[in-house]
């Protein structure tokens, strides 16, 4: 199985400009990235033509969620405020729409909401599962909504459970699942990300491969957020499980990058991968 293999510009997104990252990327050999989900700040026309340029394509868009960037805080789908709602909701179409411009085809949507509604001590609790359902329910209809917006336009809708200290409502991949199968769309799925994972699941592989056939993306960091190989997660394993789903989409990386000096890190990343 020959994986192609992305990476999120959100990672390099204050490092350098984003002209720099694409000529850097498309020489460290990966044949897609994923454009950083603020459509409000992105001239399109622009884009494409640099993309064009460095002749790489686009797998999705990033969703910018909870801290990702100065906007993305107030982004929320379960809440009581009606405004936030609609503004999320408004957000996740405009992405969609850069998605379809761009040529990509998936999005992703992380499951935030107002602190009121979950009380919770997030460094030494977590919620039951019957009140994260009861949670998570209310959203079902909105996203099926918008399964059929993104549908029309080529993409598929992505839930990707975060951990525990990023939210508390959607943590793990049988949460997401939920939300998923109660959806019942054939363009959402799931994505899922081994940082997020390694802090959540009881197993990452036999997460992966209970998934079904509902997982459509994956992101793969190392444990520290770095790229894998310089922590402790088993990427072995994670590969052997991919495989045996017989997982035919983009391999993509989602890593924290410090600084300008990166190439060494990514470039090793990338390799141990395909290696393994």
């Amino acid at each position: 199985m020959n994986w192609k293999y992305s990476i999120t510009l959100s990672s390099f997104r204050d490092v350098e400009p984003l002209k720099t990252t694409l000529k850097r990327m498309t020489m460290l050999g990966f044949d897609a990235v994923e454009m950083y989900g603020e459509p409000d700040s992105v001239d399109v026309g622009s884009i494409i033509d640099l993309f064009h340029s460095h002749n790489i394509s686009i797998s999705g868009i990033t969703g910018m969620w909870g801290c990702a960037s100065k906007e993305s805080s107030g982004r929320k789908l379960i809440t009581r405020n009606k405004s936030i709602f609609f503004q999320t909701q408004d957000y996740i179409k405009k992405c969609i729409e850069l998605c379809e411009k761009l040529d990509g085809n998936v999005f992703n949507i992380c499951l935030f909401s107002d602190d009121s509604l979950v009380k919770v001590d997030k460094n030494h609790a977590r919620l039951s599962e019957s009140l994260k359902r009861e949670l998570m329910s209310t959203i079902i209809d909105p996203v099926r909504e918008l399964s059929l917006f993104a549908k029309d336009r080529g993409v598929d809708l992505l839930i990707e459970p975060l951990n525990r200290y990023s939210t508390p409502v959607c943590t793990t991949s049988a949460d997401a699942m939920y939300v998923v199968k109660s959806v019942a769309q054939e363009n959402v799925g799931l994505l899922l990300d081994t940082f997020h994972m390694n802090i959540e699941e009881d197993s990452i592989e036999y997460s992966i491969k209970n998934t079904n056939g509902l997982l459509k993306h994956i992101h793969l960091a190392d444990n520290n957020r770095k790229m894998p190989g310089f922590a402790h997660i088993n990427f072995q394993e994670i590969v052997k499980a991919l495989r045996e789903l017989e997982f035919d989409r983009y391999i993509s990386f989602e890593p924290f990058v410090p600084d300008a000096h990166y190439e060494n890190d990514i470039r090793s990343g990338i390799d141990l991968i395909r290696s393994l």
